[in-house]
């Protein structure tokens, strides 16, 4: 129950509410890189990221990934069901090895029935959603690469070092490339100039920010 409490839409629900969602919830574990549906399958499930991290993208004809959101854990994903639409239009799948909860469609409209700030709360992830992306519309329309990868490791930071620089952990040079639309060999040059710089610095998987406020205005300039 105590990862359940830390979802953000049932932050409201008092411990008696909260079995009656566990009650309706199967949990499993996953490892990285198990993908929880794609684009094409019926969507008939809400899935809860209790723990760990989710990637969401979409394919073009040619095969060519687009990661629209990396979702930590504490939130929901696969919300197509509740906006009546039953195909999936994108995939998921577990960056991190991740512990998730499912919600029949049915189960997710009877929870809302009973507390209605559940639906409250799915509304507000929902928007904050279309404004993310909103955002990132934004920024590849006005901004550089290099605005926008600084953009991108200061959201992204998800852990701290023993010195308390901020961590970006998991992602490839290749993940970062598709989540900003462009090459993964653009990426690496970028990241490259970063570390000359003395902003970052770089291991498999892991890009440590050295010097926040020197991403930051970047983003100013």
């Amino acid at each position: 129950m105590a990862y359940l409490q830390t979802v953000d839409i049932f932050q409201d629900l008092d411990a008696k509410q909260m079995k009656d969602v566990e009650a309706a919830a199967p949990m499993f574990t996953c490892e990285p890189g198990r993908t929880f549906y794609r684009a094409g399958d019926p969507a008939e499930v809400l899935f809860i990221l209790k723990k760990g991290e989710v990637v969401l993208s979409r394919f073009n004809e040619d095969g060519k990934r687009l990661i629209t959101a990396t979702l930590k854990a504490g939130t929901i994903f696969g919300e197509m069901p509740l906006l009546g639409q039953h195909m999936r239009y994108s995939e998921a799948e577990a960056l991190s090895e991740c512990l998730i909860c499912s919600l029949s469609r049915r189960d997710v409209l009877e929870l809302i029935r009973r507390y209605p700030v559940v639906g409250l709360r799915i509304a507000e992830v929902l928007s904050r959603r279309l404004r993310d992306a909103e955002e990132r519309l934004e920024e590849m329309a006005f901004q550089g690469l290099r605005e926008r990868l600084a953009s991108l490791l200061l959201r992204l930071a998800n852990d701290t070092d023993w010195r308390g620089n901020p961590v970006v952990k998991g992602l490839t040079h290749q993940h970062l490339a598709e989540i900003l639309g462009t090459y993964r060999e653009t990426i690496s040059t970028t990241l490259a100039e970063f570390k000359a710089d003395g902003l970052i610095e770089t291991r498999r998987k892991r890009i440590t920010i050295l010097d926040p406020d020197g991403l930051r205005t970047l983003l100013a300039l």
